[in-house]
């Protein structure tokens, strides 16, 4: 929160959310700031209007106590920096500046009727409380275009062009030169910032990221800031806080009751969500039916509810209604849900619940209102919607009619009917209830965005982004921009579907072999959780995978992933996946799912397991290795290893133990890098090189070397009757493994057994071929050196 300040008037700026992490998802090295956020209610969507008005009184109460402490007024900028926490609003740090980037988004939001200069005068003089300062009620969005290798290496020097600029008034020139003929260069660190404006922040962050996408050169910026996946992840972490204080403090849960006429489906997560502890705060006491043998009632009394048939009996809708309230009321519900409710309520039970009674419809609304069930998904379909979805609103007199709290959306596929639609919707229902349920519950506490949760009557934009979603249901937002970004051809639709849809006929494959695998990153992940190196672990999961698969000489298609935890956190985990997306996107696959599982007592705070599971395809005459073709006068080459990849890595920790070094103490074997840092270096991935030269026809077999080493991994590509003698002199093994040598005390068999040793990949080809291989693999960034060559088993 900045404030202008002459020493005895505040005009207090909107608040403002940046992003200090270099990398999606707040992952990475801090920076001076990757980009900032505010929203057009002048709030954030985390942020009540009692927790700013707090941040507000620390403020002012900052500049009172300079001025009784110090004798002198302070005039300037006032930056407050400020945490939620279960405990109310915490100050971190008061800098007195302006902050960089949270000015470019205010000063862009002035008024164009406020004079900036008399706002600096009236500081200056104390004059304050007679300059008017106005700010536009609007959304901004800044992102930094930054150089490769920011912030601990970053490139310097290096030609940028922003010519491609569609609003070049948007963009701020940072660490920039201008040449006499005009280029630009960037220095070295934040190069571009570009700001936008718009009516809500979905609409500005679009704007921002379409302008910073042409500041072109060396650079890299973070497409992540201001998106409903990277917000909702604040709200859902700030309301789980919330609610597990609530419990943690004694505070009874919120009860809600529920009005149903069917089977309820979208309801048996929710109430299992409930039971599991993901849905804290939230309890379900009574379920009332208007028709006697409606599933639901069944489905509520074996989770031990409350249910009841209530029978209208010839009664008016205001008399019954009346008998919900007054049955409602005895179980002291305090939030209502509709869940297949066939009847129309009247004004009077609109009124008692307002702002307290949710509805689900299985439209996008307002499309398609007053519709039920399958008629609704039949009406999608015959409009040509592109998309679908559901919406949960607030219960009002007129039908499907009341503000939006929450909407989830899915594609339409070419091939739906009514009934296929109507089977993809439904799940998305239960993670909108969930959602709502956990913000109408903060709502009633007074938690955050308290009575702002659906403040507007408009689909759901990022300015009623103040709603939240348990952990789980965050991740799965947070980490769709990182698959969607891997997409490639042959994948259909996206996260949420019951199973990821790959058409290999769109691949390019007639007749194809399938080849699959899964692997882990064993312990090399408690390296990652010891250290908060978790943006890279993702890499090595799929490099396990995929590196195994272009060994039969087939193309990864697609991965998918499953990550295990004890308590869900979801920064941790979305950078997991973060790096999941960039393997993925560096081997050419696709990420069309996972599985994410929070699994109490199963692992201990701050722990989590991963593995992944990919599909490939090869040609049939691809197929390899090509036992026949292998002989003793072949070649093998080696392909350099990036370090220690992901196997061995209980013998690396118990050297690190042995030798009482910190994770951050600097590495033995590479000074300039922390210890941790430098034994996470992510395991190479070798697909595309690979299947390049494999394409060629020229080699025989590929081998990665994983667990087993060199010794074990190169005979099982190797036909019965062929061995492999390697020429240890022929590679330098890299500094790390002469370090592990040493201070383990392994023989040269053990640690050949054992770790890559410095050939991460070997590529069997003909004497002949060896050459032209060897030329491809360089021109595409690999080094190649012959290590050895196959010869017949007993021989020499």
């Amino acid at each position: 929160l900045l404030s202008f300040s002459d020493g005895e008037s505040l005009v207090h700026m909107p608040p403002v959310q940046d992003h200090k992490r270099a990398y999606e998802g707040d992952a990475g090295p801090n920076t001076g700031g990757m980009g900032a956020y505010s929203c057009a209610d002048h709030l954030l969507p985390f942020l009540s209007t009692e927790a700013l008005a707090e941040a507000q009184r620390m403020n002012a109460d900052c500049v009172k106590a300079l001025r009784a402490e110090c004798g002198a007024p302070y005039r300037g900028i006032l930056y407050g920096g400020f945490m939620l926490t279960t405990k109310g609003t915490m100050l971190i740090e008061f800098n007195a500046r302006f902050g960089d980037p949270e000015c470019l988004n205010l000063l862009s939001l002035l008024e164009p009727s406020t004079d900036f200069l008399a706002v600096c005068e009236g500081i200056a003089h104390g004059t304050l409380a007679s300059v008017p300062i106005a700010f536009q009620p609007l959304a901004s969005c800044c992102k930094y275009a930054v150089p490769e290798g920011y912030p601990d290496k970053p490139l310097k020097d290096i030609p940028i062009d922003i010519s491609g600029l569609k609003q070049p008034e948007l963009a701020y020139l940072g660490a920039v030169d201008q040449l006499d003929d005009g280029s630009l260069r960037a220095t070295g660190s934040r190069t571009v910032g570009v700001v936008a404006l718009a009516a809500d922040l979905e609409a500005a962050e679009k704007q921002a990221e379409e302008e910073v996408s042409q500041v072109k050169g060396q650079l890299f910026h973070r497409s992540d800031i201001g998106t409903a996946p990277l917000v909702l992840g604040r709200v859902a972490h700030m309301l789980s806080l919330q609610a597990a204080h609530a419990r943690s403090a004694g505070a009874p849960p919120i009860k809600v009751g529920v009005l149903g006429s069917t089977r309820g489906s979208s309801l048996q997560p929710v109430l299992g969500a409930i039971a599991a502890g993901a849905l804290r705060g939230v309890e379900v006491v009574l379920v009332l039916s208007n028709k006697a043998q409606a599933p639901i009632l069944d489905r509520a009394r074996q989770q031990g509810i409350a249910a009841e048939h209530v029978a209208v009996g010839g009664r008016s809708r205001e008399q019954y209604d009346a008998d919900l309230t007054g049955r409602l009321q005895a179980a002291g519900v305090q939030l209502v849900l509709l869940v297949g409710w066939m009847r129309i309520l009247s004004p009077p039970f609109c009124a008692a619940w307002r702002r307290r009674a949710l509805n689900v419809h299985p439209s996008l609304l307002p499309a398609h209102a007053g519709g039920m069930d399958l008629e609704v998904h039949a009406a999608a379909l015959a409009a040509g919607d592109e998309k679908s979805g559901c919406s949960v609103h607030f219960v009002e007199e007129q039908v499907d009619g009341g503000a939006l709290v929450v909407q989830k959306a899915c594609p339409i596929l070419p091939t739906d009917s009514p009934q296929s639609l109507k089977a993809r919707v439904q799940p998305l229902e239960a993670v909108a209830l969930a959602e709502a349920l956990l913000a109408l519950a903060a709502e009633i506490r007074g938690g955050p965005r308290a009575g702002t949760a659906a403040s507007s009557s408009e689909p759901l934009s990022y300015a009623s982004a103040g709603v939240s979603i348990d952990a789980g249901n965050a991740l799965v937002e947070v980490i769709k921009p990182h698959a969607k970004s891997t997409n490639r051809k042959g994948v259909m639709g996206g996260l949420g579907g019951f199973g990821g849809l790959f058409d290999l006929k769109a691949a390019g494959y007639d007749d194809p072999i399938l080849v699959s695998g899964t692997d882990g990153v064993g312990t090399k992940l408690l390296i990652a959780q010891q250290t908060g190196g978790h943006a890279t672990i993702g890499i090595d999961l799929v490099a396990m995978v995929v590196n195994d698969l272009v060994v039969q000489g087939a193309e990864p298609l697609f991965f998918l992933d499953y990550f295990a935890s004890g308590k869900l956190e979801v920064a941790e985990a979305s950078a997991v996946v973060a790096g999941i997306a960039r393997g993925c996107k560096e081997s050419g696959c696709a990420l069309v799912g996972g599985e994410t599982a929070e699994m109490p007592g199963m692992y201990d705070p701050g722990h989590y397991d991963l593995a992944g599971f990919a599909v490939g395809a090869v040609s049939r005459a691809n197929l390899l290795p090509k036992w026949d073709a292998i002989t003793a006068g072949d070649v093998l080459l080696g392909l350099p290893s990036s370090g220690v990849h992901s196997n061995g890595f209980s013998l690396v920790r118990r050297v690190v133990e042995r030798t009482g070094l910190a994770w951050d103490a600097p590495a033995p074997f590479c000074p300039s890098t922390p210890l941790g840092e430098a034994l996470l270096t992510p395991t190479k991935l070798y697909v595309l090189s690979c299947l390049e030269a494999a394409r060629t026809g020229k080699v025989k077999a590929l081998a990665h070397i994983t667990g087993g080493g060199l010794l074990e991994n190169i005979p099982r590509v190797l036909p019965d009757g062929v061995c492999a003698a390697l020429d240890a002199g022929s590679w330098s093994p890299l500094p790390v493994f002469n370090w592990l040598a040493a201070e383990s005390r392994s023989g040269p068999m053990e640690m050949l057994r054992t770790f890559n040793c410095g050939v991460g990949m070997v590529l069997v080809v003909g004497a002949e071929d060896a050459g032209a291989v060897s030329e491809l693999l360089l021109s595409l960034g690999e080094a190649p050196a012959v290590i050895g060559r196959p010869r017949a088993a007993g021989a020499g």
